[in-house]
């Protein structure tokens, strides 16, 4: 089941999350009124947040990755993505559990919202809801019967 996790959440260009933490997303690069540390300190808390999309992570793990408090990590977030550091890390649970149905590893919406580390799985569908304009539970069902209807001899 862990290994299902691995390839929860890629880098926008598609490739795995890196091993390195220091690594700075090339997207970052050569923006104008960007300060190179502050541009890493961003890339390090994305990236950490990437690597850890399917562990229990907390701000203030994600500061402590990034080497910054957290009030100047929300800061950053609020500047660059007009959101909180958990609300990027719950989109890109939900992207990868969008993910993970669609690839037809998902059983239930119960075990994935456990899997993604959302404490209730009612808050879970209403997210993936709002994002997708489905409730998981529709999609993991027709993903299962698309499934089943390929294993049935022709």
């Amino acid at each position: 089941m862990a290994d299902d996790m691995s390839y929860c959440f890629r880098h926008p260009n598609g490739e795995e999350p890196s091993a390195r933490a220091n690594a700075v997303l090339p997207s970052f690069q050569n923006q104008p009124g960007f300060p190179r540390d502050t541009r890493q300190q961003l890339a390090f808390a994305e990236e950490f947040i990437r690597n850890n999309i399917c562990k229990s992570v907390s701000i203030s793990d994600i500061a402590n990755a990034t080497g910054v408090n957290i009030r100047a990590l929300q800061r950053l977030f609020r500047k660059h993505h007009g959101a909180t550091p958990i609300h990027v890390l719950l989109n890109g649970r939900i992207a990868a559990a969008h993910e993970i149905i669609c690839s037809g590893k998902a059983t239930s919406v119960r075990e994935l919202a456990a899997r993604l580390h959302f404490s209730n799985p009612g808050r879970f569908s209403k997210l993936y809801r709002k994002t997708y304009s489905v409730v998981p539970s529709e999609q993991i069902r027709a993903h299962q019967c698309m499934a089943n209807s390929r294993d049935l001899p022709a």
